[in-house]
């Protein structure tokens, strides 16, 4: 995967004997790039990129982490591994709980923030609904909070939460001239917030609670559509896409603005690696979780489960329960939580494994899911881990509706129509020794299954008539016909 000579650059080459020399760290797309507080001088830390745009680290442990959005995967750079690989769809925001190892990120399509363990285990959903079109993200771990910017059309605004996604609540709203909150960050000293919007082209701060609000710079050539933003000492650095600048200016007061580097393409995300970004606080370690821990507000700890398990009544033991809600949308599936179903209870299938799906159906004895995609003219199937992802049947497809499992016989049914076929097919669960059950229909769309009675139960347009309904009663091991019931 990552190959070159970027390994031998990155084991903490600022430290000098016991002085810490301050980088910034930043991200143009293609490339992970240093730069020299001191000197100015550059390097390339991760070339031969695709498209990179949220950035952090783990100092202690000298690891950084990228988020790439044609890629849809979370990569550390200390080993080849991907920390997470499967169901990201546009992981636009990254922040590292270095107290307690974990790692937050924000899916801006997917409306929601996730968290898992530094490794990618213990994967879980922090916060879904009324987040509309989360951005950035950061923490303090020392206090146990979480912020975030939503660019939520009808109310975009800067929202906060304990680590756990407890006590959620909106500490500003934009208004005037603002609308698109993009770049966040923290000032651990003072204890404030720090964003940049993409719309007023200004830089703001306050408190954590939102009061003490300041403007610091608005409308600077250098400071003509933001992206990312960070701080070190009494500065305030960031990127700005209009000019391909990094840039920075005196926190308060927004003076003496200088251009730290130009940059041939647009620079996305930034962060200054020093101790100083990652103060310590509170470490317990005792953790009271079975899985995982995640920090709360008052130097507490709130238990939390991975995908597919549950929080049971000692709230710290989780135990596994398979039981969910799937549905999809065209570029989509999700299986989500039945009790609070805003929540993913799995992961997110989305693109490129999802182009256009019309219908989804699950298999429980093997945990696979099945759908079928118009567009490619294929049906897939994936376990619901994310893994194993393939191509079942890709002839005989053309506009299949209807899909089901038969998961006593192990087979596998689907409608299809065009102008030669118009039909109902069946195959092995593996796509395997293909045929057609049903034929002579006029539109087949939606197909379910009773394998218990042996039926297949589908719609079929016919001509004036309107999506009548018809009960096949089929051998449950065999593909034969015995009846058909129009109603």
């Amino acid at each position: 995967m990552l190959t070159g000579p970027w390994y031998h650059l990155w084991p903490l080459m600022a430290l000098t004997g016991y002085r810490f020399k301050p980088f910034i760290i930043f991200s143009n797309r293609h490339e992970i790039r240093r730069i020299d507080l001191n000197k100015g001088e550059f390097s390339v830390l991760v070339p031969g990129l695709r498209n990179t745009i949220a950035l952090d680290f783990h100092l202690s442990q000298n690891t950084l982490y990228w988020t790439d959005v044609v890629e849809d995967k979370i990569y550390p750079l200390t080993s080849f591994d991907v920390v997470i690989q499967y169901g990201l769809a546009t992981p636009e925001g990254l922040a590292v709980d270095w107290i307690a190892g974990n790692i937050y990120w924000v899916e801006s399509n997917l409306d929601q923030i996730e968290v898992a363990k530094l490794d990618g285990t213990m994967r879980t959903t922090l916060l879904a609904g009324e987040v509309e079109h989360p951005r950035a993200i950061a923490l303090d771990p020392r206090d146990g909070i979480l912020f975030w910017t939503d660019w939520d059309a009808s109310l975009p605004r800067i929202e906060a939460a304990s680590m756990s996604g407890e006590g959620r609540k909106t500490i500003h709203k934009e208004t005037g001239s603002g609308g698109w909150p993009n770049g966040l960050t923290v000032d651990y000293l003072e204890r404030r917030i720090l964003w940049i919007d993409a719309r007023s082209d200004a830089i703001y701060s306050a408190k954590y609670d939102g009061s003490g609000l300041i403007e610091v710079l608005r409308g600077h050539e250098y400071l003509s559509h933001p992206f990312a933003v960070t701080m070190y000492g009494g500065e305030v650095y960031w990127t700005d896409w209009r000019t391909n600048t990094l840039a920075k200016a005196n926190k308060w007061t927004g003076t003496n603005v200088t251009v730290v580097q130009r940059t041939n393409t647009q620079p996305f995300d930034l962060q200054v690696y020093h101790p100083s970004r990652q103060p310590q606080g509170e470490k317990h370690t005792h953790e009271p979780c079975s899985h995982l821990c995640l920090i709360n507000y008052n130097q507490t700890f709130s238990c939390a489960c991975p995908h597919l398990m549950k929080l049971g009544p000692d709230k710290r033991t989780c135990y596994e329960s398979r039981q969910f809600l799937l549905y999809t949308r065209q570029i989509e599936i999700r299986g989500v939580d039945i009790e609070n179903p805003y929540y993913n209870y799995i992961i997110s299938f989305t693109v490129p494994d999802i182009d256009n799906v019309t219908v989804v159906d699950y298999d429980a004895l093997e945990h696979r899911i099945y759908w079928s995609d118009v567009r490619t003219q294929t049906i897939k199937r994936a376990f619901i881990n994310g893994t194993g992802v393939e191509t079942v049947v890709s002839a005989d497809l053309p506009n299949a509706h209807g899909l089901a499992v038969d998961w006593v016989s192990r087979n596998l049914f689907w409608t299809s129509y065009d102008a030669n076929k118009k039909q109902i097919n069946v195959a092995r669960l593996d796509g395997s020794f293909k045929n057609a059950v049903i034929q002579g229909l006029d539109k087949p769309h939606c197909l379910v299954l009773h394998p218990i009675l042996g039926l297949v139960v589908h719609t079929d347009t016919l001509t004036r008539i309107k999506m009548p309904l018809h009960l096949v009663k089929i051998k449950p091991s065999k593909f034969a016909l015995r009846r058909s019931i129009h109603f």
